[in-house]
């Protein structure tokens, strides 16, 4: 059975408080940090951890780098900043504004931990509804579930697209390899996305500081496998998720593996993103499972 138990967390001047899901018999640990973006910010499978941490970067009031953000309204950064409502401009930070803030815990027990998000002032700057977000962590064994519900608390329909940004540790990108069905597999997000590769892989392009492929038409699971530290990741998702992103910087230890829901730029493109009516609520749900190979 999982055990629920708190820890705090001391980085760079900042404390949190964490709230760390168990499972003695599979030997996994996993930790959510509330107040850092209402994120997982550790994944370990006997003390080895799979989920990747930037310093100092945890204990800053910036944008996270790190771990695995929750990403709403939008999925990386719509066309110059801003999403258009009723012809006004809002400007919008990239992957949306979830990971900036801190979450509340709505509930604590069997079924796992459940924060909650809620429109504030200063979320109405940027996106102008009002709306609830609950997310629930949970593990069973080698496998987080993660579920997210959108609640639309407007009286006029809300447009968004919501995903996840997980930094999974690895070795070095050469020791890294994909198992990835999809239909698309590009490099940059405008214009007609090339058909994707039997094999899908993720290397450097000469004189960039990053690697990324844009994927569409995800058939999920998608697995990553590292032969220099053994680890073994599967993100599978339901059919609230067509998209996926591979990502990793140069001389840091990551491969972001994402799945979205959206696109950069797809809340202000018709037919490109979720829509809610008033009182209406949306239902995903995601997971991570590690592995040692």
């Amino acid at each position: 059975m999982n055990k629920i138990t708190t820890q705090l967390v001391t980085e760079d001047g900042a404390c949190f408080e964490q709230y760390v899901i168990s499972d003695p018999a599979a030997k996994t640990e996993l930790t959510i940090t509330p107040e850092r973006g209402g994120m997982i910010t550790g994944f370990t499978l006997d003390g080895d951890e799979y989920i990747w941490r930037r310093y100092p970067n945890f204990g800053q009031c910036n944008r996270p780098r790190f771990a695995v953000p929750v990403l709403f309204p939008n999925c990386g950064k719509p066309d110059g900043g801003v999403h258009t409502f009723d012809g006004v401009d809002y400007p919008i930070e990239i992957h949306g504004l979830a990971d900036l803030c801190a979450w509340e815990v709505e509930s604590v027990g069997p079924d796992g931990v459940t924060l909650v998000l809620e429109a504030s002032p200063l979320t109405k700057f940027m996106y102008p509804f009002d709306f609830t977000l609950l997310i629930t962590y949970n593990l069973q064994g080698n496998t987080a579930t993660i579920d997210l519900t959108v609640i639309n608390e407007d009286d006029k329909p809300m447009p968004f697209s919501f995903g996840y940004h997980p930094y999974f540790v690895t070795s070095a990108l050469e020791n890294v390899s994909f198992d990835i069905k999809c239909a698309t597999c590009g490099t940059d997000a405008k214009g007609v996305q090339p058909a994707a590769p039997e094999t899908i892989t993720l290397t450097r392009q000469s004189g960039s500081d990053n690697s990324i492929r844009l994927l569409t038409g995800v058939e999920f699971p998608m697995v990553l496998t590292d032969k220099g530290n053994g680890h073994k990741v599967t993100v599978d998702a339901d059919d609230s998720f067509t998209n996926g992103v591979l990502w990793q910087q140069d001389a840091e230890n990551f491969v972001c593996m994402e799945p979205w829901n959206g696109w950069a730029n797809s809340v202000n493109e018709d037919g490109r993103h979720e829509v809610l009516e008033p009182g209406e609520a949306l239902s995903s749900q995601w997971s991570i499972t590690i592995e040692k190979v």
